[in-house]
């Protein structure tokens, strides 16, 4: 498996592509004390089945095309409203609000750092001159 650092890189851009995809409630863990299995969590929301399968397909597709990352292992295919993809060192969650709730992950992550996975804008910072 390749280092932690990659892996930190590749969960913040496919919180990013999420959120090109208008993904809703992401969130980055990193879970390596808790699991051993993987180093980073992903989890997102999505309002629909069209856009949960929008979204993760955004993400399969990009990490091929950008970063030569294919998925290792894909759950959930027939599910409606949970899908899970795992990159080897990050694993990935997209579910419907209700089904989050429902398997409380984030109760299960509470005590992992939340990693920031948005680029800062500065550009909003300027003042406007008069």
């Amino acid at each position: 498996m390749k280092n932690k650092r990659y892996y930190l890189s590749l969960s913040k851009e496919i919180a990013r592509i999420a959120f090109s995809k208008k993904g809703e409630n992401i969130t980055v863990y990193d879970v390596e004390a808790k699991t051993g299995i993987f180093y980073y969590a992903v989890l997102i929301n999505s309002v629909s089945l069209p856009h949960l399968k929008t979204i993760e397909e955004e993400i399969i597709t990009k990490m091929k095309k950008q970063k030569n990352k294919y998925i290792i292992h894909r759950d959930g295919i027939e599910s409606p409203n949970w899908k899970v993809l795992d990159y080897g060192g990050v694993i990935v969650h997209i579910f419907e609000p209700n089904m989050r709730d429902f398997y409380g992950l984030d109760r299960i992550y509470i005590d992992c750092k939340k990693i920031r996975w948005q680029k800062r804008n500065f550009s909003k910072r300027t003042k406007n001159k008069k």
